[in-house]
C-alpha cells in the first residue's frame, strides 16, 4: 500500500487530503478566468493581456520595425542586391538606430531597379540617405558588438 505523499504503482499521485481539498477551494473555472482582451485566451496574472499580445512582451511595429523585416525577408529570399549592399551609402547606414536606417534603406532597395531608367530619381534617394546617415543620431554602442 502506497503511502500519503507517494506515487502509487497505477502512476497516480496519493497526496494529501487536505491538499487536494485547498487546490479545489482555490480552483478558478476557465468560464471565469480572466482572458486575454485581444485573442481570448489566458492572461497573465495581474494583466489585461496574455504573454503575446502584452505590451510588456510585444514590441509592436512602430520604429522602422516593419520596414525591418521586410529586408530581412529580402536578404533571407536572396533579393537585396549585393553591389548596392557594397555602396558607401548602404554601409554608412549601419551605424543608424533601426527606426531611421530601415525606411532609408528599402528605399534605398526600392530605387535600385530604377536607377538606370531614372538616374535623378537614384541619386535624389542616395543624396536623402546620406544626409540621413550624417545626421541622424548614432546607436549605443554595445560592449559585445565590436563598435567602439
Amino acid at each position: 500500500m502506497a503511502q500519503i505523499g507517494e506515487i502509487t504503482r497505477q502512476g497516480g499521485w496519493r497526496g494529501s487530503p487536505n491538499s487536494i481539498a485547498a487546490l479545489l477551494r482555490c480552483q478558478v473555472p476557465w468560464a471565469e478566468q480572466r482572458k486575454c482582451k485581444r485573442c481570448r485566451d489566458l492572461a497573465v496574472r495581474g494583466y489585461d493581456h496574455c504573454r503575446r499580445h502584452g505590451a510588456r512582451w510585444h514590441a509592436g511595429d512602430g520604429g522602422g520595425r516593419a520596414e525591418s523585416r521586410m529586408l530581412s525577408r529580402m536578404e533571407r529570399l536572396g533579393l537585396l542586391p549585393l553591389g548596392l549592399m557594397a555602396l558607401p551609402v548602404w554601409r554608412s547606414l549601419t551605424e543608424i538606430r533601426l527606426a531611421e536606417r530601415a525606411p532609408v534603406r528599402l528605399a534605398l532597395v526600392q530605387a535600385w531597379d530604377k536607377r538606370d531608367q531614372a538616374p535623378l530619381y537614384w541619386s535624389r534617394v542616395q543624396r536623402q540617405a546620406m544626409t540621413v546617415a550624417q545626421q541622424a543620431p548614432r546607436r549605443r554602442s554595445r560592449p559585445w558588438s565590436g563598435h567602439a
